[in-house]
Parts: C-alpha cells; structure tokens; sequence
C-alpha cells in the first residue's frame, strides 16, 4: 500500500502560494500512508513537448510515492522511472492475473508488463495495451503512468474502487482541463477554502490526460463495461475494458429449485442452534464452491506478507465486530498462517455520553427497585438468598464488544492452536472529540455526519491500541503491529445482509430483491471504499477485503439467488443464508444465527454529540486556520 500524488503546472506557476500549499499539504498526508520510504521525481517539459531544463513557459510534472513495505524481500522506493523516461505510480496489490514471485514487489513487475511495448509512438495502440494490462490485474489499486514517447498520463482506480484515488481538475465541462492538474491518494475537506478543491475519481474506467499545448490538456474516460451493458456513450471513444464479472443472476428461482416449506412454528434462533434450514443439493455445492473460493482470496491476502517484528507477532488483523463476515474470515485466515503466529482480533468500543446516561439511569431505576424489593424481604422476613445483583456495566461493553467476546469463545474452539489476542478498543469520548477533526478531513469529500460515525470506529479500530487480556483475565496495554487488516466489506452487499433488501423482498418479491443486489453491486465503488482506505491506511496500515476479490464477486453474481439469500425465513436466518451455511461448515453454531449491526451502533459511534454538518464544516475550517 502507498500514497501517490501527482501534480502538473505550468513552470512559472509551481511556486504560487495555492499550489505550493496544497501540494505540501497533500504530501504530508500521503507520508502517512507510506511510512517505510518516501521519494519524489520531477520532469519539466517545454509547449513543443520535449523535456527540458529550466523553461518557464512550459509544464512542471511532479511524482512524489511514499511507500508501505507489504510487497517482496525489500522496500522498492518509487515512483518506479525507466531509462527511457517513462514514470508510475502504483498504489496497489497484484493478487492474481500478472504473476508476481514473493520475493518481488508487484510496482516493479508492472512496470516491466508496461515497458515491454513502450516504444510505440500510437497513442491509441498504447492506450489498448494499458486497458489490456490493467483488465488483468486481480486485486486493488489506483495508479498514475507517464508515457514519455506519447506524452500521455494514463491513471485510474480498480473496477470495485478499492483503493483511493482524488484528484483537482479547473474545468469539469468537456474534455479540455486547465491547469494545474493534481491526483492524490488521500485529500481534504472542501471546507478548506486555503486549498485547491479535491473530489473523488471515479471508479468508472482508465483515464487518459494528454498533453498539449498552452495550459489545456484534454481527458479521454475508457469505461469499464460487461459483455452485457455495452451501449454507445456520446464523445466517447470505442475502447473498453471489460469487467472481471457479469450481471447478478437474474434468474427467479422455481417452486422445484426452492427449498422445502418450512412450519410456521420452527424456531430458528440462537437458542435453537441445531434448527437449520433444509441444505438441498445445489446449497450443498455452493457451500463448498464458497468455502474453495473465498479461502483461496483469504490465503492470497495473507501469505508471504513480510515480517517486521518478533516471529511470534501478528502480520495480519481483523477489523472484528464478532459478526457472521469477519468470524469466517479468521476462520480461514487460520489456515493460511503458521500456526504460531498471532493473529489481531480489533474490536472497538466507544464512551457514547448519551448510551452511557441512558445506562446510568438504567442502573439506577434497577437499583431502587433493588432497595425496594429488600426493604419488603425485610420486613416479611423473608431470606435474601434469591435477591437480584446489579452489577455496574462497563461504558465500553458496547453491542459488538459482547458479541466478540461470544464468537471468540467460538473461534478458540474450533482453532485452539492459534494465538487469538482479542484487542479491546476502548475510546474514551474525549479522546474521540480530539481526534474528530482528523478524522473529518480523511474522510472528504465524503463528510456526512454518517460517514462521520463510521469513520471514527475504524480509525480507531485500525490504530490498534488498545487492551488484551492475559493469562489470568486482567486488560494490559496492547498495540497491535499487523499491517495488513482484513475487512467484511462486500459481503453484505452481495448476499443481501441490509434491512433495504428484506423491503425489497416483502415489495417486489425475487424479482425487486435481484435488483436491488445489482444496485448495490454497481454503486459499491462511490459509497464508502475510497473513504475507508483513506481512514484505515492513514496509520499506516493496509485494508485488504476478501469479498471483494473479483473472483468471489464473480462466483457470487452467477449464483441463483435463493442459494445467495432466501428472505422466506426471518431475521438471523434468510439474510446471508449461503455465508450461515458456511459458518456452520466451518464449525460455528451461535455464530451463524448473527444478524447484521451496522458498525456505527454496533461501537456506538452514532450520535455521539448533537452536531450536524454545519457544526462540522466549522470544526474544520477552525482546524485549518491554527
């Protein structure tokens, strides 16, 4: 993982206050994201297109690449620059479709695919051959390349969005675009009236800026498209890239391919473990199919990760709500790291003020009922024996604090080898409220007061310190050192873990369900991916999301709905159906009957305070004015 930036600008207009500003601004932020090697290269070029020395009527290209070591037996500094001038930027993971050994680092080794046919002066052949290469690439990553030869910048993001990329363009009417020009990986809120604007790059396909003379430069889009959505675009050129996976199924599932009615009076709950939906054939090998492929995409996310610490400390962690996505996700990651290697289970609690009076008031209503019941045995003379206990609860024992710990016990049961250090999170609200505006500018542009909630409970969590408990059950102080932090995101979005797709079920039927899957599928690249790379990787850390490796979507898109999600059944049951069955595959009973908690109330980050945008566009524009 890296932080990127680039910037083009006319010569004599590099040293102007606003530029100078944002860019150095930009460059500390992306320092933190590469905290193992930093380097910047820069090449000016003159209105007739040929590099140059000093030319103050010409363009000013800036690469600048702070580097996180996740890749190979050494830190490979970049931006990568070839002999023959041409330059990349690469932020980014090549899980599969470009072979990359161990011991290299994936930056190198696609600079080496691209050099290969770097010596055509066509542009359009040139750009053909990026689109090629970049197809095959199976994992995330937003990267920018200079071709000398052509004098083109291509750039872009993954076809899911996994990886951050913003960028700050004049006009953004037509295909001319003024200068200056900038791409970052992380950015700042558009409140910062100091700054250059910065908003998200579309995850929509590659880009191809071309140089030309004067200040303008003209931008070309080559979108991502299926083999079934391919329809003409006006001022669009004919290129496309296809994606790695299809539609959603659209298929309706017939009365003969559905399960077998299920009584009424069943109880299918955490109390009755052994109650399952029937398992028909074709569940059967869509369980194992998922078990194959998703543990195929953990172990490619896991192995050969390099160690920085003692051989015993934790490479890899997990953003741990105790819920049905990251318990099979440390399930399989156990059988893919050694087995006396630790493995960090990030479990983050808030101090909400508001839950914490709602809960002292609780205590204290129960208390005078306590005074009150004693007072009555008392008088009666009645034993006390059977009398309630009230016990103070900790202001952390937040929802998903008390569901870790379940599927912790679960988790040590059915891998009692492996070294599981449940961390505990605990952000004590005034910590929180003075780290809220940091954690406001990594978010933008994305600033709701939502986005806000879910922020904070992963810059926290990915932070990773906290508390484990040692032998005999007492909190000590814990920093986790795991660098690369696995994430359940994805899983809901495709096998129909929200309550909008149980609305859609109960409106529409499996019909108005399948297109609310597609829905969510073709907007997962705008809602929250870039924002939670820019939150996680700002301590330094890697997100990586085994959900979202193309081959599970692809595997998951072509399966018949029903053996996705089968909302006959209620809550806890039909929701995630194939990832229950899995569960229970892979030796979890309670756990597989977890229903879904969107981490904002599962860590009780949601409404923390009272404020509202307004209040925290404010908030930001104090921030930059110390």
């Amino acid at each position: 993982m890296c932080g990127i930036l680039f910037g083009i600008q006319r010569t004599k207009d590099v040293s102007s206050l606003e530029y100078s500003r944002t860019w150095s601004t930009l460059q500390e932020l992306n320092a933190r994201r590469g905290p193992s090697a930093q380097d910047t290269h820069s090449v000016k070029i003159d209105q007739d297109y040929t590099q140059c020395g000093d030319v103050g009527s010409g363009k000013e290209m800036t690469f600048y690449g702070a580097v996180l070591h996740l890749r190979g037996d050494r830190v490979t500094r970049q931006p990568h620059v070839s002999k023959t001038g041409n330059i990349l930027l690469w932020n980014g993971e090549i899980f599969d479709g470009i072979f990359v050994d161990h011991h290299e680092n994936d930056g190198e080794v696609l600079m080496t695919k691209l050099e290969a046919f770097s010596q055509t002066d066509n542009v359009q052949s040139h750009t053909n051959r990026i689109l090629q290469v970049m197809a095959s690439i199976e994992g995330p990553y937003a990267f920018v390349y200079f071709h000398a030869l052509t004098r083109t910048i291509h750039f872009g993001r993954d076809c899911l969005g996994r990886r951050s990329l913003l960028w700050h363009k004049r006009n953004n009417e037509g295909s001319n675009i003024d200068l200056p020009f900038i791409l970052t990986s992380v950015g700042y809120s558009s409140f910062r009236k100091d700054l250059m604007l910065m908003e998200e790059v579309p995850a929509d396909g590659i880009y191809r800026l071309a140089l030309e003379a004067q200040s303008k430069m003209s931008l070309t889009r080559y979108p991502w498209a299926s083999a079934t959505s391919i329809q003409p675009i006006p001022n669009e050129v004919c290129s496309r890239m296809p994606l790695p996976f299809g539609k959603v199924n659209d298929h309706i599932p017939t009365v003969n391919e559905l399960a077998e009615p299920f009584p009424k009076d069943i109880k299918f709950d955490q109390a009755h473990p052994e109650v399952v939906p029937f398992v028909t054939e074709d569940m059967r090998r869509a369980i194992s199919d998922m078990i194959e492929i998703l543990g195929d995409s953990v172990r490619r996310r896991v192995q050969d990760i390099p160690r920085t610490g003692q051989l015993h400390e934790a490479r890899v962690g997990i953003l741990f709500s105790g819920g049905l996505d990251c318990l099979c996700l440390a399930a399989l990651a156990d059988r893919f790291l050694p087995q006396d290697e630790a493995i960090d289970l990030l479990n983050v609690g808030f101090e909400n003020p508001r839950t914490v009076r709602a809960q002292a008031a609780e205590e204290a209503l129960a208390l005078k009922r306590l005074k009150k019941l004693s007072t009555s045995v008392s008088n009666t003379g009645e034993s006390k024996t059977n009398s309630p206990i009230t016990q103070p609860r900790s202001k952390y024992n937040v929802p998903d604090r008390v569901t870790g710990y379940e599927s912790l016990a679960e988790l040590r049961r059915i891998a009692p080898n492996r070294h599981w250090n449940f961390v505990e999170v605990n952000v004590p609200f005034d910590e929180a409220t003075a780290h809220r505006g940091e954690i406001l500018e990594r978010i933008a542009p994305l600033e709701t007061v939502m986005d806000l909630s879910i922020a904070m409970a992963f810059w926290f969590a990915s932070r990773g310190i906290g508390f484990i408990k040692d032998e005999e059950g007492e909190l000590m102080s814990y920093t986790s050192q795991a660098k690369v932090l696995l994430s359940g995101l994805g899983a809901d979005e495709q096998l129909g873990g929200y309550s909008r797709h149980k609305e859609q079920f109960s409106q529409s039927g499996w019909e108005g369900l399948i297109q609310e899957l597609q829905l969510d599928l073709d907007r997962i690249s705008t809602r929250n991916l870039g924002r939670d790379d820019r939150i996680i990787s700002d301590h330094g850390k890697e997100a990586r999301y085994p959900f979202l490796c193309t081959n599970v979507v692809q595997f998951l898109s072509s399966l018949r709905v029903d053996l996705k999600v089968d909302l006959r059944y209620p809550r806890g049951v039909g929701e995630k159906i194939l990832l229950r069955h899995v569960a229970r595959e892979l030796g979890f009973k309670r756990a597989s009957s977890h229903w879904k908690r969107a981490v904002q109330f599962g860590a009780r980050t949601a409404k923390m305070t009272e404020s509202g945008r307004a209040e925290i566009g404010q908030q930001i524009v104090d921030r930059g004015s110390e």
